[in-house]
């Protein structure tokens, strides 16, 4: 186990973003949070990070070495004058990473051509890209990861899904929030799926599926969704 999670909840006055839960989290995994528009994976992510604060509970990070992550946002908003050298640089003078590391990781994103322009004129797939580089630039035991592929192209999805391979080989845990449920079968060892504030189911794909009597990660949104409305009634 590198990751607990001890009856954490969050609340704003009297809206319930996130109800209480317990979940653990082993060495090496990819643990993917799946849900919809508010259905609590950013919240749970910014309690992890550390970003807010829980109003119930605590969170236990096992980590052998001293960041215990590294964190991508949904969002990066870069400074528009600099390039990704530049940004890069900046990162790696707080988590001493030499240039030989910041070389390496804007290759594996793609983004060592445009390595001395400036970002002020990238897409939103390539400032996503910077985004993750800044975040593949920490060596740590723990990547979380804010709905990473948004905006990118269907060739960059397929990149992103690699390198999160090459993490788990080197036996890193990753924590992955997508709204597109396509990603979480594809990379996913266990996956928490989140409705409305709620955790409700957690496990492999297998055990998921058997627990809801469903095939298909759709089949089991859609039953959640009805048992939520029927209780809703």
């Amino acid at each position: 186990m590198i990751l607990e999670l001890k009856n954490i909840s969050k609340n704003y006055k009297r809206k319930i973003a996130l109800a209480p839960v317990d979940l653990s989290i082993d060495e090496g995994e990819c643990v993917v949070l799946c849900g919809g528009n508010g259905a609590g994976k950013s919240t749970m992510i910014k309690m992890i990070t550390g970003i807010n604060k829980p109003s119930t509970g605590k969170i236990i990070f096992h980590s052998k070495q001293k960041k215990s992550f590294a964190y991508m946002p949904d969002q990066m908003n870069f400074p528009p004058e600099l390039t990704p050298l530049e940004i890069l640089g900046y990162y790696g003078n707080f988590l001493q990473a030499d240039k030989n590391k910041i070389n390496e990781v804007l290759k594996e994103v793609g983004l060592w051509e445009e390595r001395n322009t400036r970002t002020g004129g990238f897409s939103k797939g390539m400032s996503q890209r910077l985004n993750l580089a800044q975040c593949l630039l920490a060596d740590t035991d723990i990547y979380i990861l804010d709905e990473p592929t948004n905006g990118l192209d269907p060739y960059w999805v397929i990149q992103f899904k690699e390198i999160i391979q090459r993490l788990k080989k080197l036996n890193k845990t990753i924590i992955v929030s997508s709204h597109i449920m396509r990603d979480a079968i594809e990379i996913a060892d266990k996956v928490i799926i989140l409705f409305n504030g709620k955790v409700k189911s957690f496990g492999t794909l297998e055990e998921i599926y058997k627990r809801h009597g469903c095939s298909t990660l759709e089949e089991v949104f859609l039953t959640i969704h009805q048992q939520e409305q029927h209780q809703a009634v």
